[in-house]
């Protein structure tokens, strides 16, 4: 079976995290892969921000919280870097 067939198969979600940041190389591969992910007619337009900061990781859960209507929840289940990616909603892509 192909690898990457075999890796989509098997993947799993993980909320258990480690205390410790992700090493910078390990993090520039995911962020080089996620500039090359597929996007709506290949606009390549989203903003992906990294934040590794803790006391910015805690405001943006109290946020999250806050638009949920629910309070004392993680979004990022204590991970210490959180990878958030924007994209411009006026930004037409053929979808309606």
């Amino acid at each position: 079976m192909n690898e990457a067939v075999k890796n989509l198969l098997t993947r799993r979600s993980c909320r258990s995290y480690k205390s410790e940041q992700i090493k910078k190389d390990e993090l520039e591969t995911v962020l080089k892969i996620a500039t090359y992910a597929p996007t709506a007619m290949g606009t390549q337009s989203p903003l992906i921000v990294v934040v590794q900061d803790s006391e910015e990781l805690k405001e943006l859960s109290r946020l999250n919280a806050a638009v949920w209507g629910r309070e004392n929840i993680d979004p990022f289940y204590g991970a210490p870097t959180a990878v958030c990616v924007f994209y411009d909603s006026e930004n037409k892509n053929g979808v309606q």
